[in-house]
């Protein structure tokens, strides 16, 4: 069974459709990654043709379009899998399997990077032939990921409905697809999901998880089952603790430029440009869990394990700006997306955030 985790608003929707005989022939599902798009989607899919959601990858009904990778063959695919090494249609295969048993999983085909022609070419043979009763549709992943051969082809597909047949277009940014191709959907916006949707996801699916992990994840996910996923396999309280470290590093009296050099060298030695991101983030968290002792608001915080700690920073530093360190780390945030020098970058935003918290002392 798919179970929903936010946007139930939208599903509750389409099986009205359903229920009024009045399913489009296209729908375009946006919004950001990891919200449910392809969960509401492949679950309509199933509950319209009645079969058991967990095995929707086996109907005839249901076609789950998705990146591939490049194919140097010449030969004319008849099938999704043609001219593919064994070792490609395996890893496809496999991450298929994974995306059945879990419709919130993104799936990681190396080297997929398009949606190409060959599967469009392939998709619109499919939908040339003729049903054996239920209602067919098909599922876009990365709508916006066709190249321009490609999304021509499909265009067609669309100027030519098949009758009895519904394709579910789904994007993050509507704005990534054709004009053409967004005249034909009807568009429906996704929302990205509640803490407390979020925070069951995580219940449901890793009960290992201890509440503070929980509360830490959802703080940084924006709404994103996808971006809570990515946090989960981090040592976050290690992460956390190192971070911490280099800040406690620039606030010292003597000798915290050397040290400060030291710290941010063990961090940014594996030169993971994510992970640096994630641990000004938790920095971020972690002073705004100050903030909220700083005023009382003990309820707020989600570093629970480290509270005395925190909140005897909040006592010694009672006269910060706050708000201008937030400003500092989001700038730096930014920063490192753009790919600068990132030792440079953390020392230059520590010695910023000395200069705030010490110059509060004075």
């Amino acid at each position: 069974m798919i179970k929903l985790y936010g946007n139930q608003k939208i599903y509750n929707l389409l099986t009205n459709a359903y229920s009024g005989e009045s399913i489009a022939s296209t729908y375009l599902f946006y919004g950001p990654k990891g919200v449910g798009k392809e969960a509401v989607a492949l679950k309509f899919a199933s509950y319209v043709n009645n079969i058991n959601e967990s095995m929707w990858l086996n109907s005839s009904n249901i076609t789950y379009i998705h990146k591939t990778p490049a194919n140097k063959s010449t030969k004319k695919a008849e099938s999704f899998y043609d001219n593919y090494t064994d070792d490609v249609v395996d890893n496809i295969k496999d991450e298929l399997s994974k995306k059945q048993a879990n419709p919130y999983y993104k799936m990681e085909i190396a080297n997929a990077s398009q949606i190409r022609i060959d599967t469009i070419r392939i998709l619109r043979k499919k939908l040339s032939t003729s049903t054996h009763g239920g209602h067919r549709f098909v599922i876009v992943s990365d709508a916006d990921s066709m190249n321009l051969a490609a999304a021509n082809s499909f265009l067609k597909t669309l100027e030519e409905p098949n009758p009895n047949t519904t394709i579910i277009l789904i994007v993050e940014n509507i704005n990534s697809m054709l004009p053409t191709i967004l005249s034909r959907a009807q568009k429906l916006k996704f929302s990205p999901l509640t803490d407390d949707e979020l925070n069951e996801y995580l219940i449901d699916n890793y009960p290992e998880l201890t509440e503070e992990k929980r509360r830490i994840i959802t703080s940084f996910a924006q709404g994103s089952i996808s971006n809570a996923i990515d946090f989960i396999d981090q040592d976050i309280s290690q992460l956390v603790d190192a971070t911490i470290d280099i800040l406690r590093a620039s606030l010292q009296k003597s000798g915290y430029r050397s040290l400060l050099s030291e710290r941010v060298g063990e961090l940014t030695k594996l030169r993971d440009k994510n992970l640096i991101i994630t641990a000004l983030k938790l920095l971020q968290r972690w002073l705004q869990d100050a903030l909220h002792l700083s005023n009382g608001e003990d309820k707020l915080i989600v570093n629970i394990s480290t509270i005395e700690s925190i909140r005897k920073f909040a006592n010694y530093y009672d006269k910060a700006n706050y708000f201008k360190a937030f400003e500092s780390i989001e700038r730096a945030i930014v920063k490192v997306n753009r790919n600068v020098n990132t030792d440079l970058l953390l020392i230059d935003l520590f010695l910023n955030l000395r200069n705030e918290f010490l110059g509060s002392k004075l």
